[in-house]
């Protein structure tokens, strides 16, 4: 889960936290970006790192000036693990997760586009996968971090998201987050006039609206994949062997019940 690192209680009683290991960040953050802002995108001279902003990039000052208050919301995303995450019953948590196969073949996509960061423009798949697997990579370890996460799943304050579900069914996937976030407002406001606000955070968290002016979303990756790349659910097999997926497979039912695996989709099963 994202986490925000705030030292007092004050500073997170009016937050709304996004927390995830890519497993669609920047598409989820626009989406609850568009729910608060009327439909309107970002335009393309504006940065969602400003107005929702990276805690643990930017740190707390920058948050404090920096993160949009939308209807009384301050906007946070983090990728710190779930005990981290300072605990206030008035700041909402949403947790978004995906299947470890899709999600390390996209955070290699992600960190070989990001050469001054990372220094692994010409890293290989497997060398990446087994950094993945041993839990070497940003945040840690992947299964060690979702667990923390889904102990909390029912907790009131706390979305827990599933990737899979939202590519399947993003009409749902908004409407889940705008009850989340004031089941007594923003759901009949997206329904409201045949559903043309609903219809307008669709259109612009399309991947081919996110895709149009990607310096919304991060800094320049020319030569490299896109940021936004494909969005898709089971194409980790790409790049990955039978080997790796077995490995994968293996951790899941390690460290999680058959019931959560269940819970968790299809992808986290088979």
């Amino acid at each position: 889960m994202n986490n925000a690192y705030l030292n007092t209680p004050t500073d997170t009683s009016n937050a709304l936290l996004l927390n995830d290991i890519q497993c669609g960040t920047t598409w989820t953050q626009h989406i609850i970006y568009l729910i608060l802002n009327n439909g309107v995108p970002l335009s393309p001279d504006e940065r969602l790192d400003v107005v929702f902003p990276h805690l643990e990039e930017v740190g707390k000052e920058f948050v404090k000036t920096n993160a949009t208050i939308k209807d009384g919301y301050r906007l946070i995303k983090t990728h710190l693990p779930y005990d981290m995450v300072p605990q206030n019953k008035k700041a909402k948590y949403i947790f978004v997760v995906r299947n470890p196969k899709d999600c390390v073949v996209s955070f290699y996509h992600h960190t070989v586009g990001f050469p001054r960061h990372y220094n692994f423009a010409d890293g290989h798949f497997d060398t990446y996968f087994n950094l993945f697997l041993n839990g070497q990579v940003d945040h840690g370890d992947y299964f060690d971090f979702t667990r923390k996460a889904l102990n909390h799943k029912d907790d009131p304050n706390v979305l827990f998201l599933r990737y899979e579900n939202g590519r399947a069914n993003p009409r749902e996937y908004v409407l889940q987050i705008a009850k989340f976030l004031n089941e007594d407002i923003y759901p009949a406001k997206l329904l409201a006039d045949d559903e043309r606000l609903l219809n307008l955070v669709l259109e612009h968290s399309s991947l081919d609206s996110m895709k149009k002016d990607p310096t919304r979303w991060c800094s320049d990756r020319t030569g490299y994949q896109p940021f936004i790349r494909r969005g898709s659910t089971g194409g980790w097999r790409e790049l990955m062997s039978v080997d790796q997926a077995d490995k994968l497979q293996e951790r899941l039912e390690e460290v999680f019940s058959k019931e959560e695996l269940e819970f968790l989709g299809e992808l986290y099963h088979k």
